[in-house]
């Protein structure tokens, strides 16, 4: 998705920025001012959207693909600490896992559809980061996971 739609609105966005700007110098796009002080506003804000598309792809490894590497540590963590524990499906083990994927500043939410299939404690798609722009970007990137 990212492959597609991100040259096409970086493209018309660039478009609509620059046909607005050239009316800075006497260059005249649109019939009305108006018209030519939106397209400046609304080129800007689709090459910020895209900016966000190309800065969220490309370091998903710090954001959900860190997620579930996080997750993948604290069960690692908690199987070390209780030996006897596992391959039981252990309510002990489950609470380890989510007390640490809280030290890591995440928490526990159900609302994801992958969470509802599988509401277990190393199901990545169960956690969301407690700082707001690390949640704002990990809940836009598993809308399309």
């Amino acid at each position: 998705m990212v492959t597609f739609v991100a040259p096409v609105t970086l493209v018309l966005g660039a478009g609509l920025f620059a046909a607005g700007a050239l009316s800075f110098l006497d260059i005249h796009f649109f019939k009305t001012k108006f018209g030519e002080r939106t397209a400046l506003a609304g080129g800007l804000a689709l090459i910020v959207v895209t900016e966000f598309i190309f800065a969220t792809s490309s370091m998903s490894m710090r954001f959900f693909n860190g997620q579930r590497s996080d997750a993948l540590e604290c069960r690692l963590n908690a199987e070390t600490a209780l030996p006897n524990e596992r391959h039981k499906n252990s309510p002990v083990i489950q609470d380890h896992i989510i007390r640490c994927m809280n030290d890591f500043g995440y928490e526990w939410t159900m609302g994801h559809s992958r969470c509802k299939e599988a509401p277990v404690a190393t199901n990545p798609f169960c956690y969301l980061p407690v700082r707001l722009f690390d949640r704002v970007v990990i809940e836009f990137q598993m809308k399309f996971e």
